[in-house]
């Protein structure tokens, strides 16, 4: 008996050093990159709805707005609903949750757009960003 309780806690132990040497940075997290051109509501706000439910699941989101789309992303545009909330709220809502929100710096300057007309935690993103975005690891991408 005593020598059934020594193997189960050298077992015990061996699984307890082996857990010790699994590092989390071994691991990369999830990562979703959405791509957002449309000026249709309900194109654009299905994928800030996504991007935000991808970061409630724990994949980390990045949203990269450019094109048409580039309104939604700004304070003074009129923002029509999508499931009873605006492109701005759905923006807030991920930057609030650690996900990521960018706007074409391109758009940006070809508009004349400044910084105090992009919504709070919108960040300005050169094609670099997006395609260091794109080609992280564990990233999988999806357009709107």
């Amino acid at each position: 008996m005593n020598l059934k309780m020594f193997y189960t806690g050298i077992i015990a132990f061996a699984l307890a050093i082996s857990s010790l040497n699994a590092s989390p940075t071994e691991v990369s997290p999830k990562k979703i990159v959405v791509t957002i051109t449309s000026s249709s509501i309900n194109q654009s706000g299905f994928g800030l709805a996504v991007a935000n439910a991808m970061q409630d699941a724990g994949v980390n989101s990045t949203v990269f707005v450019a094109g048409d789309a580039v309104k939604y992303a700004l304070n003074n545009s009129v923002n029509p609903k999508f499931a009873g909330f605006t492109p701005k709220d759905l923006i807030q809502a991920l930057v609030k949750k650690g996900g990521k929100v960018m706007i074409c710096e391109g758009f940006v300057k070809l508009g004349n757009i400044k910084k105090t007309d992009i919504v709070q935690g919108v960040q300005i993103a050169t094609p670099g960003d997006l395609a260091g975005a794109l080609y992280a690891p564990n990233s999988k991408a999806m357009t709107f």
